[in-house]
């Protein structure tokens, strides 16, 4: 193995690697005998076919295999015997690649930067006392009563009102023709405009039960959904049920329901809830505080292909958070290259908290055993719901467990500044 280290900035570095016929030599050697033990070919016994037959069938696969596990190997021993550690994986480009004479790459790289943090003891953080009032205790027990409302079938009204739920399916007719080749299914639908998209609900308000009604929509040639943009539609529905949305009776049945002996104590329960939620992000709020200090006070260089890595999932999250929304691949990818100079920006943040966090904690020598790890994995899992399978596979994947126990460190972290900072109570709260 033939090294070449190139500097081209303070922390950029390219590795070229060229790996000689030997060692590829032995690797296709290693490979092919493999294969052989477990391939059958016809007229062959099993772990008995030709060299031959088995590079003419599984060549280009081997080749492929090869190739990626020699760039894999010789890339971490360069690395590894050169002391060089990566930020984020390498960028691998494939120069020369020819089984019979040699396999030349390059690997790119930002090296994480060697910080030592300073001056992050004895930080003074305002902290004012968090509190609850009345008026918020109860705006949260009426969230609790709408999300125990049930909806009841209408039976001495036909008519459809704006706010009802109907049960009812709706077409989009263009020219006499139905726009979607899919017949359309009864549904239940809150007949709102905040619910119903396009004008929808103007078809079902006044509708009545088992008379089809009807309403045309004309959308401008820029309208966001672009299967509608420049089109005259006509929506058509046709009514089933209607129910209304009844919303529980605050009394003690109310807060017996939700698991209280009586209403004081519903109150009493909620007051607590949303004092331990504000204290929190009272907390979080010092927290970044204390690192936003931190940060000012040691200056780093970032590495160009961490800021970038952060940028790009920022990016990745927005575009796919649009899509859901309705707008188009195209329309979404429009948006998040508005936002590009925001992104930077935010981007290079994460990529300095995430520096001076890691340094810090290898400092002070902060770790997160398997225990810790586990019960942080034990409690997403929990809180997932529905979705708690899939959050227990998600974290089978080593790689995922080792991405939450570097977060779960740099918490630490900050909470280790935190322990160290003197608490300064706003002038207001000492009144």
């Amino acid at each position: 193995m033939n090294i070449n280290i190139e500097s081209p900035s303070e922390l950029r570095r390219k590795v070229t690697i060229e790996v000689e016929l030997p060692e590829i030599q032995r690797e296709l050697d290693k490979t092919y005998n493999e294969l052989k033990r477990g391939v059958v070919l016809k007229g062959f016994r099993p772990g008995h076919a030709p060299r031959q037959m088995l590079e003419r069938f599984f060549g280009d696969q081997v080749r492929t295999e090869v190739i990626d596990k020699l760039v894999k190997e010789y890339t971490g021993k360069a690395l590894e015997e050169n002391n060089l550690k990566p930020v984020v994986p390498p960028e691998i480009v494939t120069e020369e690649a020819d089984l019979k004479k040699t396999i030349k790459f390059s690997a790119t790289f930002d090296l994480r930067p060697q910080i030592v943090v300073k001056d992050y003891e004895g930080l003074k953080v305002p902290e004012a006392p968090v509190d609850v009032t009345a008026k918020q205790v109860e705006d949260a027990i009426e969230q609790l009563r709408e999300r125990a409302a049930s909806l009841k079938k209408i039976d001495d009204r036909k008519v459809v009102k704006e706010g009802d739920f109907a049960l009812a399916s709706v077409e989009a007719i263009e020219d006499g023709k139905p726009l979607s080749s899919v017949r359309p299914d009864d549904r239940l639908v809150e007949v709102t405009k905040r619910a119903l998209a396009h004008g929808v609900d103007e078809a079902l308000i006044g509708a009545e039960i088992g008379t089809p009604s009807k309403v045309a929509k004309t959308y401008g040639a820029d309208y966001a959904q672009k299967d509608l943009a420049g089109k005259t539609i006509e929506w058509r529905a046709n009514v089933k049920e209607i129910y209304r949305r009844e919303v529980p009776a605050l009394d003690e049945d109310f807060a017996k329901d939700q698991g209280d002996e009586n209403l004081a104590a519903l109150r009493e329960r909620v007051k607590n809830s949303l004092l331990e939620h504000a204290q929190h992000e009272a907390d979080a709020r010092v927290r970044q505080g204390l690192l936003d200090l931190v940060i000012e006070r040691n200056p780093i260089d970032l590495p160009e292909s961490l800021v970038a890595r952060e940028q790009s999932a920022m990016e990745s999250e927005l575009h796919k958070t649009l899509e859901a929304g309705g707008l188009s691949h195209e329309e979404a990818g429009e948006r998040v290259k508005q936002n590009a100079e925001e992104f930077r920006t935010r981007a290079e943040k994460r990529a300095r908290t995430a520096l001076i966090s890691d340094a810090l904690a290898d400092q002070e020598k902060i770790e997160v055993n398997d225990e810790e790890l586990g019960n942080r994995i034990a409690a997403i899992v929990t809180a997932s719901g529905r979705g708690r399978d899939r959050a227990a596979e998600f974290y089978r994947d080593e790689a995922n467990r080792e991405a939450l126990r570097q977060s779960i460190r740099r918490e630490k972290a900050l909470d280790f500044i935190l322990s160290r900072a003197k608490r300064d109570i706003a002038p207001e709260a000492k009144k």
